[in-house]
């Protein structure tokens, strides 16, 4: 996997790091369990990777690729911070995990980021692979309203988190197959992070050590 938009690499050694992981991933032919994990990662934080670390458990994964959104269909504001930003912040909180990885394609092809798009190139390019796609309870009530859902659903098996205050009951959309997953309950988002830094409150404890240093270099969400 290469940069297409060669504005998202930070530097050329972050550059050719994340063109070796990637290459290496995709030529492993024993992964054949994925999990596509999408998203604005505005910031990525510590409840993301723990809802990737236990899809990894409890559903028979041998990887988790994060995939920054360019723009989300159902999402009014746009990011606050650089694409380049995104991903590198995405790059140092998954480093550390050899079955997390960061594929940057729906920043690349930019403009709104369907979900069918990037699961057909998935299933294109991973010919024989058991695709997932995770999303919270939330987005499982609003399915119906997704692009050709209806063709997402014969390629890919959701992975729903449960969440307090949203139900998951059989859904409208038929065909679709889909596992639940249970983790401990994490109040805060990237919303309300970027609120604390804004206001000058520590966030320390919610961000990957990495994540949060980089954060404060750059001055990121300060205004």
């Amino acid at each position: 996997m290469q940069y297409a938009n060669r504005s998202l690499a930070l530097n050329p050694k972050e550059e050719s790091f994340t063109r070796y992981k990637m290459e290496a991933f995709f030529s492993n032919k024993k992964r054949k369990s994925i999990a596509l994990y999408g998203g604005s990662f505005d910031p990525v934080h510590e409840a993301h990777l723990e809802v990737a670390r236990i899809a990894l458990e409890n559903c028979d994964l041998d990887a988790v690729i994060f995939i920054p959104a360019a723009k989300s269909p159902l999402k009014k504001s746009a990011t606050l911070v650089e694409d380049a930003d995104r991903v590198e912040m995405l790059r140092l909180a998954t480093t550390e995990e050899p079955r997390f990885d960061v594929d940057t394609c729906e920043v690349e092809r930019g403009g709104t980021s369907y979900t069918v798009d990037t699961v057909k190139a998935y299933q294109a390019s991973h010919e024989g692979s058991r695709l997932h796609w995770i999303i919270g309870a939330d987005q499982f009530e609003l399915l119906p309203q997704w692009r050709c859902i209806e063709e997402i659903v014969t390629l890919i098996t959701f992975i729903v988190l449960r969440r307090p205050g949203h139900s998951i009951v059989e859904s409208a959309v038929k065909g679709l197959r889909f596992v639940t997953i249970d983790a401990p309950l994490m109040p805060h988002s990237s919303t309300k992070i970027r609120a604390s830094i804004a206001e000058g409150r520590s966030v320390v404890d919610l961000l990957p050590p990495a994540v949060e240093a980089f954060i404060s270099s750059r001055g990121l969400y300060t205004k």
